[in-house]
Order: structure tokens, then C-alpha cells, then sequence
């Protein structure tokens, strides 16, 4: 029996800095060589896409996406913008309504061929959530009938943390949002946990029967963008993800690093897992300023913090921060701190 492979995609969707359009404009190419056929742009930080969501984007911004839809295009990648619209299923009336077709359409017309309804990270411990968020992409999908959409549930996962957070999950819910759904929508899911060490096909399709649909698996990997996570680069490829369990997707996504280019090699492994050609990606990190040297001397900084960094530790990487190369740039601003972990970037 051959192999299901799934669409994949790379997603720009993490709290923190996220990569300059200079950064995006460049890793788009490198994805498509490595075998991507997707990248979905959701930077928490894009407040347009969140909590001011209701506001039009400046033109400026409209311009930078637009400029990213043909980048994609001109790639054959599908362009997804992530929209989060805060807590919109808590008063969905006519007036909400108008206010998300407006902002809809504004992703439209700025050329995107994917669109992500985002319902993660928000508060959800109500009984109707399910039938309001149902009721949201129904409407939407009726104004997006070219476009593929994608929904990220408030509870998209497993993981207790989430109930903890944000509220106990209704009971049934993915069930009864599942039944609510057009066939036609993709369901975000991220395994187990958040952050899923091993991702099994058992799990993919228990998941799947219960909202009767493929999903689209959310990889938060290698992404580093917590308070934890951001003192580390992840360099290793995916593991624990079963071939199997490919069946039961229509996509496969990684959340990325807040360092484009240093998310290079661990994004790769996501086309390898499906069998894609490697030829490409010495040459594509070659690009990017990434060699295998540096592998070597990074190989302990998915384990040691960067303040705990010995001076010999250090030593071993400064050669590597030198020149120009988007990698060497991302490198030298990591090792100064510019991406520490900034409470404030889950509120504002």
C-alpha cells in the first residue's frame, strides 16, 4: 500500500519576534526546495490578527502581505493567513458578523489561498461553544468557497493545560464541532500535548473519528517560543511521529522558531518523514549560512539554557556569527538575548 503524504506546511505562528518580511521573503524559496507546499502566516504579534482584529490593517501592512501572496505564488505555494477573532463566539450578532466578513475579505484580496479561523488560545468554558464556533465557519466558509479553510478548536489537544488555562472544555466538544463542520474544513490538531514528544497513528485516529474529518496536524516543533523553550534552538528532526498515522491527515504543519533560517534543519525533516528528495537540503542550509559545523557546535542548545552557556560553550559558536548569512544574524541576536521571553507578548 503506498504512503499518504499529506499537504505540509510551515507556520509562522508564535508568540515573541516574528521574522522580518526581508526573512520571509527568503525562506520561502528554501521551503519549496526542501518540499513544502504550504506556509501559513499567524505571528501572534500581527495584532490585527488578534486582538485588534477588528481594525483594518494600515496599507503599509496590506502591501507586506500582499508582496508574501505573490512570493507564494510565484513559488506554487499555498499562501494561509491564521485569523484569531478574541472570544467573537461570545456575542456573534449581525453587527460581529458584518465586522468578520470585512476583515475576511480583507485576506481575500490580498491574494490568500488558505485561511486559518483560529479559535486557540482564548477563553472557552461556555456550553455553547461548539454551536457558536460551528456557526462562525459556516459563515465564513460561505464567504470563502476558492479558499482553503482550517480551524484551530480552543481545545486542540489533549493536554489538561488547556482546560487548566482557559476553562474546562465542554463536554463532546470536538464531537459536536465536528458535526457542525463543513467536510470541506480542515481540523488543526496538535497531538497528545501542546508540544507532542510522540505523535502515534492510534491517537490521529481516534481524533479523527471523533470530529469526523482528516486533520491537519499542528507541530509545535520546533518552535521556541515560551518562556522555557525560547532559551533553546532546536536544530535535531522530528522523532515519534508515525508514518501510519499520515492516513488520517490532509496536512501536516511545523510552527517554526522565532529564527527563520536556524529552523531550517529541523523543518526539513518533515518532507524527509514522507520520503521527500534530500538532495536539496545541503544546499539550502549551505544558503542560509548553516553548516555542519555549526550543527556540531550547536548540538547541546536544545538541552543547555543560552544563560547557562559555558565560556568554551560560546567560544565554539562565535565563529559562526560572523558575516551576514540570515543564520549568522539570528544566531549573534540569540546569543545577546534579543529573543528572551516576554510576558507581556500573551497580552498584548
Amino acid at each position: 500500500m503506498s504512503l499518504h503524504i499529506p499537504l505540509l506546511g510551515v507556520i509562522e505562528g508564535f508568540y515573541g519576534h516574528p521574522w522580518p518580511q526581508e526573512s520571509r521573503l527568503r525562506m520561502l524559496p528554501w521551503l519549496k526546495e526542501l518540499g513544502f507546499g504550504a506556509y501559513l502566516y499567524a505571528p501572534k504579534a500581527d495584532a490585527h490578527l488578534r486582538k485588534r482584529w477588528q481594525a483594518p490593517w494600515p496599507q503599509e501592512e496590506l502591501e507586506l502581505l500582499k508582496t508574501l501572496a505573490s512570493a507564494c505564488e510565484a513559488q506554487g505555494l499555498e499562501f494561509c493567513v491564521g485569523l484569531s477573532p478574541m472570544e467573537l463566539y461570545r456575542a456573534y450578532d449581525q453587527a460581529a458578523r458584518d465586522t468578520l466578513k470585512a476583515r475576511v475579505d480583507s485576506i481575500v484580496n490580498v491574494g490568500a489561498t488558505g485561511l486559518g479561523l483560529l479559535f486557540d488560545d482564548m477563553p472557552g468554558s461556555m456550553d455553547s461553544l461548539a454551536e457558536r464556533q460551528g456557526e462562525i465557519c459556516a459563515d465564513v466558509r460561505s464567504w470563502t468557497a476558492g479558499l482553503q479553510l482550517r480551524l484551530c478548536p480552543t481545545y486542540y489537544s489533549d493536554d489538561p493545560i488547556l482546560d487548566k488555562v482557559f476553562g474546562s472544555r465542554p463536554q463532546a466538544y470536538l464531537e459536536d464541532l465536528g458535526a457542525r463542520l463543513d467536510p470541506s474544513v480542515e481540523l488543526f490538531w496538535t497531538g497528545p500535548q501542546v508540544c507532542s514528544e510522540t505523535v502515534s497513528a492510534d491517537h490521529l485516529q481516534r481524533v479523527s473519528r471523533l470530529c469526523d474529518r482528516p486533520l491537519a496536524l499542528w507541530d509545535n516543533y520546533p518552535v521556541n517560543d515560551s518562556r522555557l523553550r525560547s532559551e533553546h534552538l532546536y536544530f535535531d528532526g522530528l522523532s515519534g511521529r508515525s508514518l501510519a498515522g499520515g492516513a488520517f491527515l490532509a496536512s501536516h504543519w511545523c510552527n517554526a522558531m522565532n529564527q527563520s533560517a536556524l529552523s531550517l534543519p529541523a523543518l526539513a525533516s518533515l518532507p524527509a518523514l514522507y520520503g521527500a528528495p534530500q538532495g536539496a537540503v545541503a544546499t539550502v542550509l549551505a544558503e542560509a549560512g548553516i553548516s555542519g559545523d555549526l550543527l556540531v557546535a550547536a548540538r547541546d542548545l536544545s538541552q543547555v539554557r543560552r544563560e547557562d552557556l559555558s565560556a568554551t560553550q560560546k567560544a565554539s559558536l562565535e565563529p559562526f556569527t560572523r558575516g551576514e548569512s540570515l543564520a549568522a544574524q539570528e544566531l549573534r541576536s540569540w546569543l545577546a538575548g534579543a529573543y528572551v521571553f516576554d510576558p507581556a507578548c500573551l497580552t498584548d
